[in-house]
């Protein structure tokens, strides 16, 4: 475990740098516990996002973004060790944007092509990286909550980026999505 932690450290690390963290120290600590069935260490991710800062265990520092990015880079680490076929991101871009987010956008896609990944996001920059976009809401019929699913389709999809960038569908938010559809139309030609 202690020879795994290390490269596990550089590969999170890696991954975290080229998500918009490029002062991150990720840190596997292992301490002996009590022999169980699984073993006998305690495991434990620090990490200081921070320059000038020490490492703290990361359920103690990290806000809602880094977590999010922190959740990512870690997952994409273990898929490609685990072999897991779905990997669910449930609104992994949480506290993010710019930057962070194209990364983030990026760094899915990359997983997508040897997993299926399903992902909740409520940003424009992730969503217009995605082959499949599916448009999920609560309906109100005869006193009852329904949630209904719709796949899109290209123009739906563009449209649904541009609400989702701009708050409503204009011109300039149709232009933005399609510039954001841009290289993964280009990618699937």
């Amino acid at each position: 475990r202690t020879k795994a932690a290390r490269s596990f450290e550089l590969q999170v690390t890696e991954i975290l740098k080229y998500l918009d963290m490029p002062n991150v120290v990720f840190k596997v600590n292992i301490q002996k516990g009590r022999y169980t069935k699984v073993g006998c260490d305690v495991v434990e991710f620090n990490i200081c996002t921070n320059l000038g800062e020490e490492s703290k265990p990361l359920a103690k520092i990290a806000s809602g973004g880094e977590l999010s990015r922190i959740m990512l880079a870690i997952k994409t680490v273990l898929a490609d060790v685990d072999k897991v076929p779905v990997l669910i991101f449930d609104e992994i871009d949480t506290g993010i944007s710019g930057v962070a987010a194209n990364a983030t956008g990026d760094k899915i896609r990359r997983i997508s092509k040897n997993h299926q990944v399903i992902c909740v996001t409520h940003l424009a920059t992730i969503a217009a990286k995605g082959d499949y976009n599916y448009f999920i809401c609560k309906e109100v019929e005869n006193g009852k909550t329904h949630t209904k699913i719709n796949v899109l389709n290209e123009e739906e999809t563009v449209k649904e980026i541009a609400r989702i960038a701009s708050g409503n569908v204009t011109e300039i938010s149709l232009n933005h999505a399609r510039e954001l559809r841009k290289s993964i139309l280009k990618e699937t030609a």
